[in-house]
């Protein structure tokens, strides 16, 4: 392994993830530092071509075509907006500057920054290096001022180490399903670093005419559980760009499905597409709302989707819908109305950790449908439980009424998807397990459409009615 540490002189970090810094309108800074300025770091550090030091090629292109790293950073850091501010310019103007006469004044909007409870960040690449590379590199590594900005002072030392073992809990990992967007470096990139400074040396290119190679690459959160093999978990999350009324869940819900099974590359499986002729396949795909739901200003609204797929099934087709589904930028509703899709878009409720971990103590945001007519017993509440793969609860409530803050109360009418006349049953629960159990947790005979998804809850902030 080559392991890269880097250590933040300042205890913060400052970078633009996206670009959009100038804007002055982010809300998150780059967060963990990608590989991709990593590399730019270190090709800023001594240059390339005949400046590179390894006696058999270039050491920077070794780098760059190396699969992404595990990055082992903080998980939460605090992110703080910087405000917008004048300082003086090289053009001249009078009146602008009270201390810099005749200067004019020139707005700078530095966009956020980072501040980790760690400020130690650790790059792992699971790729072999010979002596000349190590040194060459290392050589690199120590000639690197700072990483991200200017304001951002780093340390970075090397080491090849096959034994390195770290915490998960700190660990970004790749991987497709992850729901985090990481830039990275790609095999090409010092070429094409390489031929933007010749461009800018003999043309004076400016930034906004260089070339911007931006490759990416999904990471998965460290609060991010890992999944189960056997058991389902959710493929794919979908943020929403602003929140829909909770009400619209099962429509919403809909038109997920709808788009899935449109977009899906040949026939949908059973699993997928719901029409099963054998009760062995019960557990078909998932089509969740994402409520705010739990806090004590919870609203209710709508503020992305998900999509939960079975364990046991063609781990081929799995892919084909996660390709399917993650280039869609929008969602179009029955009715006509579109529902745009901002993945860049961060908030508590959208977060995996927020659904996927476990817990004895799960309430439903979203009333369970009952899979028969007539009154909802502890019977029903059993079934649901087993139904959904889920053991016998210990202990439960059903009550009419959300049983936490923000929980979604609908109208009959709204517990059925478009173009279904049929009314159920339907209430809200509460369910306590003897074991912890891993989410997402969704009951009753809507779960495809996800109602009846749960929230874990901690009984020491608030009790249940």
């Amino acid at each position: 392994m080559l392991v890269f540490d880097v250590d933040l002189l300042h205890g913060t970090y400052r970078a633009d993830p996206d670009g959009s810094a100038p804007t002055g309108r982010q809300a998150h800074g780059e967060w963990p530092p990608s590989p991709a300025r990593l590399l730019a770091a270190l090709i800023a550090a001594d240059g390339t071509r005949d400046r590179c030091r390894r006696t058999t090629g270039d050491e920077l292109s070794l780098l760059a075509a190396a699969d992404p790293p595990v990055i082992h950073a903080d998980p939460a850091p605090y992110h703080q907006p910087l405000l917008e501010r004048y300082v003086a310019g090289q053009d001249r103007k009078t009146g602008q500057q009270q201390e810099y006469p005749a200067r004019k004044g020139v707005l700078i909007r530095p966009g956020v920054r980072v501040a980790p409870r760690n400020p130690s960040v650790r790059f792992v690449y699971d790729i072999e290096v010979s002596v000349d590379d190590m040194a060459a590199i290392a050589y690199r590594a120590a000639r690197v001022g700072y990483l991200g900005c200017a304001d951002s002072p780093v340390k970075i030392t090397v080491a090849r180490n096959s034994d390195f073992e770290a915490s998960h809990s700190t660990a970004w990992t790749p991987d497709d399903e992850g729901t985090e967007v990481v830039n990275v470096h790609s095999r090409g990139d010092v070429e094409r670093w390489q031929a933007a400074f010749d461009a800018w040396s003999e043309h004076g290119v400016t930034r906004g005419q260089a070339w911007r190679h931006q490759q990416r690459a999904m990471y998965r959160h460290p609060d991010t559980p890992i999944p189960h093999p056997e058991r389902g978990r959710v493929r794919i999350w979908l943020p929403f760009k602003a929140p829909v009324a909770g009400r619209q869940a099962a429509v919403v819900a809909h038109a997920l499905k709808q788009a899935a099974l449109s977009l899906y590359r040949g026939d949908p499986p059973a699993w997928l597409h719901g029409h099963i002729n054998s009760s062995d396949e019960y557990q078909l795909a998932r089509f969740l709302v994402l409520p705010n739901a739990g806090h004590r200003y919870s609203d209710g609204q709508l503020h992305g989707a998900a999509v939960w797929v079975p364990g046991g099934i063609d781990e081929g087709e799995a892919r084909n819908l996660v390709a399917a589904l993650s280039p869609m930028s929008s969602l179009l509703l029955t009715g006509g109305r579109r529902i745009e899709i901002d993945r860049s878009r961060r908030v508590w409720t959208t977060k995996p950790r927020r659904w996927t971990r476990s817990a004895r103590r799960w309430v439903t945001v979203l009333p369970a449908v009952s899979d028969r007519h007539g009154r909802i017993d502890s019977g029903a509440v059993v079934r649901w439980c087993e139904q959904a793969g889920l053991p016998k609860p210990v202990k439960y409530w059903i009550s009419r009424k959300p049983l936490l803050p923000g929980g979604v109360d609908l109208h009959p009418s709204e517990t059925r998807r478009p173009g279904h006349s049929q009314n159920r049953p339907y209430a809200h629960v509460g369910l306590i397990f003897d074991e912890e159990i891993e989410g997402p947790v969704v009951i009753g005979a809507a779960r495809s459409y996800g109602l009846g998804l749960c929230a874990p809850y901690d009984p020491e902030e608030r009790e249940l009615p």
